[in-house]
């Protein structure tokens, strides 16, 4: 009995021809998983032609399609920074921030150390303080109209001039970037050279005469001695235990600010 060949067809072509092969069963080699796919972070629609650092963002993923892992690698900014970021509001801070030459590290070593960026609800009737960047009605409305002055186009980054602005983080960015921005000036004045974020935290927390006793004041110098006006009460409502020295609150305030507390308060 003969064996049957495939069947080979022929198929004319403008007067030519060639010839079909039939169909062979292939295999492919598939890998146990992908490659590992490197998804960069770019900067928010609309602003303008400030860049913000970028990240990166690593994720293994598996043969099934699943994610096995994922890795974010911060770019020069710091841990603050990357925090204040991750809030809706956060690019819009840093880039009001730098319209008034204040570094945004420094603006978001603050926020970090007063609200964890996040956009908190806290005034009372014993207290206006409130915000992002917890700030009273008086010092918000009072630099936030600085700020205006200094650099009127920061009006159109801003819907509301009101003392109700403040729960919009970003437009209470632009006060506490130029309340920074005085701390910087006042403590330069002070002779401290090149003011960091660590540098204005008390000028920030207590009011200008203080900042200044603090940030001229020895290591060993107990808190309390520094800051006589201050019962014991109010001392502790600020995290400051009894006999705590200025270089043991500086370590505190620093291990909250992460790399951001060595953030010079002026852009360069």
């Amino acid at each position: 009995m003969k064996k049957r060949r495939p069947a080979w067809k022929v198929w004319p072509v403008l007067g030519s021809s060639f010839l079909v092969y039939p169909a062979l069963a292939q295999t492919v080699n598939v890998p146990a998983g992908l490659p590992p796919t490197v998804n960069a972070t770019y900067q928010e629609v609309g602003m303008g032609g400030w860049t913000p650092p970028t990240s990166t963002t690593t994720q293994q993923i598996s043969g099934s399609g699943s994610v096995v892992s994922t890795t974010t690698t911060n770019g020069s900014s710091t841990d603050a920074l990357q925090s204040m970021y991750s809030q809706s509001w956060g690019y819009a801070a840093a880039q009001n921030a730098s319209a008034l030459g204040v570094n945004p590290d420094a603006l978001a070593a603050t926020c970090v150390v007063e609200s964890g960026c996040r956009n908190v609800y806290t005034a009372n009737g014993n207290s206006s303080i409130t915000g992002a960047f917890q700030m009273s009605n008086g010092t918000y409305n009072e630099a936030l109209q600085k700020a205006l002055a200094s650099n009127p186009s920061l009006a159109s980054s801003i819907t509301n001039t009101g003392v109700s602005g403040q729960q919009d983080p970003a437009t209470q960015a632009v006060a506490a970037a130029q309340y920074l921005k005085d701390a910087a000036t006042t403590l330069q004045n002070s002779g401290v050279s090149n003011p960091t974020a660590l540098d204005a935290r008390a000028y920030y927390n207590f009011g200008p005469s203080a900042g200044v006793k603090v940030a001229q004041a020895s290591e060993d110098t107990p808190m309390s001695a520094v800051l006589p006006s201050l019962s014991s009460q109010q001392l502790a409502n600020n995290g400051i235990s009894p006999g705590e020295t200025v270089g043991q609150w500086k370590s505190n305030v620093a291990s909250k600010m992460g790399s951001a507390a060595s953030s010079p308060i002026l852009s360069s």
